[in-house]
């Protein structure tokens, strides 16, 4: 069961903190805190707080953007969010969350949605060398790349059969085709990086080689393994 753990980036002169995908209760946690610090706070889609020192935005898909280091006023909150009961939602409203899948014959594209790592900072984060995968979005990436047979597509670190190349930044990456064994054990996630490293394609589709088949069953077993990194569970 994952634990959460504080990861946190800075690119462009923003500042991005990883957080649980957050259920109501935790978003209003975070708002009263704000407004308790002097914040004027706004909620609809995002909670978004303003005040002298700068901006904070907080996505209910996980993560937080600010003009200024948030470690003084989103971060104290954490012990509270961690504290809160989990929201049972149906279990497709829960895969939702996470991804949508598009078949056609003998293949599948995964579409994940990634908190940082199917945005539009997809290209920063290669040219930085930094990784935005949420620990919850790196095992269910590779749950999935380990359960399709053949090859599937991902950007590397390291040149494998055939790669294409790509430059962003001073950085080169490659546009590569892996076995299963091999994309799921050098994906890289937020805060580690191995010798070899593996990133999702730009917009967080994976490409797989086969037909993606899952019983209920797999998911549920998937989703009990989110631990403090996801606070729906599926009824």
């Amino acid at each position: 069961m994952l634990r959460f753990k504080v990861h946190q980036l800075e690119l462009g002169g923003r500042h991005y903190l990883l957080l649980p995908k957050l259920n109501a209760r935790q978003v209003d946690i975070l708002g009263q805190r704000l407004e308790g610090l002097g914040f004027s706070v706004h909620q609809g889609e995002l909670l978004r707080a303003k005040s002298k020192q700068g901006t904070v935005t907080v996505s209910p898909a996980g993560f937080s953007w600010s003009t200024f280091d948030p470690s003084d006023t989103v971060l104290p909150a954490i012990p509270n969010l961690l504290s809160v009961a989990k929201e049972r939602i149906s279990l497709d409203a829960l895969k939702g969350r996470y991804l949508r899948v598009q078949g056609s014959p003998g293949a599948s594209t995964v579409h994940l949605s990634l908190r940082l790592e199917s945005s539009p900072l997809w290209e920063k984060l290669r040219a930085s060398g930094e990784c935005g995968l949420a620990p919850d979005e790196h095992t269910l990436a590779s749950f999935l790349i380990r359960r399709v047979e053949g090859r599937c597509g991902l950007i590397t670190d390291f040149p494998a059969d055939d790669p294409t190349p790509h430059l962003f930044g001073r950085k080169r990456y490659f546009e590569s085709m892996l076995e299963p064994e091999e994309a799921a054990s050098t994906l890289r996630v937020a805060g580690g990086r191995g010798a070899r490293n593996s990133y999702v394609v730009r917009g967080g589709a994976i490409r797989l080689r086969g037909l993606l088949s899952l019983a209920r069953r797999d998911w549920l077993d998937w989703f009990a393994e989110l631990g403090e990194w996801c606070f729906f569970t599926p009824n």
